[in-house]
């Protein structure tokens, strides 16, 4: 599709977006609140719009309305210890639905890639979402059999609302779709979107922001968990190795740095983020080892298995972005 952007696209993009951001607000609070445990879990149509937002309008618009409408949904709406996090994990659900529907050359028009991105842009949320829950439940000092039930009750929930998301979004964007082909504004938003798109650009784009959302959680599971998976090893008369673990935390600020500098296009920063990824994964192994042999941290296993699954992940979209640029 070939469409003569003007000046004026970046403007209507972002009018384009705020919309979106405004339909994910609204959809958010048309859902059913469900309580556990002193919490709080929803069955609702804000998924629907998430995943809407990345077929419409890509990965990058896509996954700022997403975001930015999820996260000031939850500041008027009485979540705002929870709203940073609400805006990183919406945004990858409908950046990873709107680079998977919009990639190929297909601009969220094939079938088969917008049922693909929905789908994976869903379980992408939920991950997200139940380890968050994960880490609050855990901080918040709850016994292990309360942590089940909260934990299984959230991700009922949540494969709930993702099966509701990718019903009902899917063909509803491909009828829209339809009606807004003749839209000069629309094109444009369109060519924007698959301009970003561009192979090596969206390899770098989703690896810069997995680096940087595996490395933000890094530093904040050291800082908040550390201290008390130490007093459960003293209780037992064991020692944990804490200074490997600030170590892991400096090293992934480094991290996100270098993927700052990667998305910018900085010149040392695809060798120094894929140095500090590769360094990430070391402490990654190094972490599941430990938490197997050690009592202690075996409760927080299944976040060094998330942790090593997003650092393969980026590791994998850098390794052809370094052959693409050596050819270049």
């Amino acid at each position: 599709m070939k469409v003569n952007a003007t000046k004026k696209s970046g403007a209507v993009n972002l009018a384009l977006t705020g919309l979106m951001g405004a339909l994910v607000i609204v959809g958010t609070f048309i859902s059913i609140p469900i309580p556990v445990l002193g919490d709080r879990t929803m069955i609702g149509l804000g998924n629907v719009f998430c995943i809407l937002s990345g077929l419409l309008l890509g990965p990058v618009y896509g996954g700022a309305a997403a975001g930015i409408g999820s996260g000031v949904y939850d500041l008027i709406g009485g979540w705002a210890s929870s709203a940073p996090t609400t805006l990183i994990n919406k945004f990858m659900m409908a950046f990873v639905c709107g680079a998977i529907a919009w990639a190929g050359k297909s601009e969220g028009k094939k079938l088969g890639r917008v049922i693909a991105g929905a789908v994976s842009g869903s379980m992408t949320y939920c991950i997200l979402y139940l380890l968050k829950s994960f880490l609050e439940a855990t901080l918040e000092g709850n016994a292990q059999e309360a942590v089940l039930v909260l934990m299984g009750t959230k991700a009922m929930a949540t494969i709930v609302n993702a099966v509701i998301a990718d019903v009902v979004a899917v063909p509803l964007s491909l009828a829209i779709r339809r009606s807004l082909e003749t839209n000069k504004m629309y094109l444009g938003l369109v060519q924007s979107s698959v301009e970003q798109l561009s192979g090596q650009e969206l390899r770098r784009m989703v690896a810069s922001i997995l680096l940087v959302v595996q490395a933000v959680l890094q530093v904040v599971c050291v800082a908040a968990l550390l201290p008390e998976a130490q007093a459960s090893a003293a209780e037992a008369g064991l020692s944990i190795a804490a200074g490997a673990f600030w170590a892991a935390a400096a090293v992934s600020l480094c991290q996100a740095v270098c993927a700052v500098a990667l998305a910018k296009k900085a010149r040392w920063g695809l060798p120094a983020a894929s140095l500090c990824a590769a360094v990430s994964l070391a402490f990654s192994v190094w972490f599941l080892v430990s938490a197997a042999l050690q009592a202690a941290l075996a409760p927080y296993l299944p976040i060094g298995v998330v942790f090593l699954a997003i650092l393969l992940a980026a590791a994998w979209f850098l390794l052809p972005s370094r052959r693409g640029e050596k050819h270049a």
